[in-house]
């Protein structure tokens, strides 16, 4: 197997037909302009009607979150995904006053060989996502 490191520092397959779904994360406070450090990011996938977690995790002094699916079984599959930032605590540690206690966002998975980088844009009074790379 030929590996390589991507940009988030997740080691991921050369050969498509061995890479796993990759999904990470990236939290910039734009009202502070620093990364959002001690954020915590949960990861789901709608299944059977459902949200089933797969994952719960902090952001790291970067403001990242690479290790959303390490470790998970099946998590090679398309499908319905949602990332949930839980943003009340980190405005409350940072004494900000928002009107966003989470921010969930939702998106389709449609390569399961494929990186889906969801950076999230944030400020007390807004938000902005993208598919980052």
């Amino acid at each position: 197997m030929n590996a390589r490191r991507d940009d988030s520092g997740m080691i991921t397959s050369a050969n498509m037909n061995e890479a796993k779904l990759s999904i990470t994360t990236h939290v910039l406070d734009t009202s502070r302009g620093l990364p959002a450090d001690g954020l915590t990011v949960c990861l789901y996938k709608f299944e059977n009607d459902k949200w089933i977690l797969l994952k719960e995790s902090i952001t790291e002094s970067n403001g990242r979150c690479a290790d959303l699916l390490q470790d998970q079984q099946g998590n090679s599959m398309a499908g319905t995904f949602k990332l949930e930032f839980r943003v009340n605590d980190y405005f409350r540690r940072n004494a900000i006053s928002s009107i966003y206690p989470k921010i969930e966002v939702m998106f389709d998975v449609q390569n399961p060989h494929e990186h889906y980088h969801i950076p999230l844009l944030l400020n007390p009074f807004g938000f902005t996502t993208y598919r980052g790379s």
